[in-house]
């Protein structure tokens, strides 16, 4: 590590150095690899079919296979997500029970949690006398913040309680909005246009879908009908719990006429009118804005 980076800080090649070891020599075939995905907010597991093998870079490559590769994040237990939330983008999950857990969550989709106490980890980087106690890795906090929103939101709005929020953010944005009754809504949960008397471009026509009810391609063909009966400009799909594969792949072709909200979305338009939302909803989702610390060069965040 120090020939190829030698700018580099110790502790930086210390940790380079214990993941390409974990990467190299300690994961084995038939283990499961845990990722999780930044930009869908959701994680996948599969396993490895196959020893390293250079790459034309000059880096080193596994081929896996992918057994889940949409699981929500709220399937896992903290404990684990807490875990998962590691900077170091390779390290083995040993202790609460791991393994057995995630054999649980690809066989039934659920986590059965570890109840007995948690027990200390450390890590061999590969070189004599040298170790790296998982304990005090670095863990991203904003994830585990946005973990334990998502479950808040996920036990405190459902059903018309969620389609609630939604016209909330989009009132906080600017929009005049107004809330279908709770029942059926042939496919018009919510309309919300600029303007005093919502009559201003752009105007909007959402569905809102909370719960575990994962939006197929019905569900858009039926919001773009109604966008296109209300005479609004714009249509907007908000499902708490994601997309179908076929759903996701319109999002470009869809981008100037329907947007897609899943956790991510949510969460983000959230966190920018937090403080104008009212008072009353703010109450039931307690948020506090806090600051930590950026980490130094010496943690590799890749």
């Amino acid at each position: 590590m120090h020939s190829e980076y030698p700018d580099e800080k110790p502790k930086t090649l210390l940790h380079f150095a214990a993941q390409l070891n974990q990467f190299c020599n300690t994961m084995q075939k038939s283990d499961l690899v845990v990722v999780p995905l930044k930009t869908r907010s959701q994680i996948a597991i599969g396993e490895v079919i196959s020893p390293y093998s250079p790459t034309f870079d000059g880096g080193v490559s596994r081929q896996i296979k992918w057994i889940k590769s949409d699981l929500q994040r709220d399937v896992f237990r903290q404990d684990l997500l807490f875990s998962f939330g590691a900077f170091m983008t390779v390290c083995e999950i040993s202790r609460n029970d791991a393994l057995r857990r995630a054999e649980q969550i690809i066989s039934s989709g659920k986590d059965p949690g570890f109840e007995t106490g948690i027990k200390t980890v450390t890590k061999s980087a590969g070189t004599a006398n040298t170790e790296i106690e998982f304990e005090n890795a670095a863990v991203d906090l904003a994830q585990i913040a946005r973990d334990q929103i998502e479950r808040r939101l996920a036990s405190a709005f459902t059903g018309h309680d969620f389609t609630r929020l939604i016209a909330a953010i989009l009132t906080a944005q600017g929009y005049s909005v107004h809330v279908a009754p709770a029942g059926p809504d042939k496919g018009i949960d919510t309309v919300a246009g600029q303007g005093i008397l919502g009559l201003d471009n752009p105007r909007l026509v959402a569905q809102v879908k909370s719960g575990n009810f994962v939006t197929d391609q019905p569900t858009l063909q039926s919001l773009i009908g109604a966008v296109h009966d209300a005479q609004a400009d714009h249509g907007l799909l908000v499902s708490w719990n994601g997309f179908t594969k076929a759903v996701e792949a319109r999002r470009n072709e869809l981008y100037f006429r329907v947007r897609l909200w899943g956790r991510k979305e949510i969460i983000n338009a959230l966190f920018d009118i937090y403080d104008k939302l009212p008072e009353d909803l703010r109450a039931e989702l307690p948020l506090q804005r806090i600051y930590t610390l950026v980490l130094d060069e010496e943690i590799p965040s890749s």
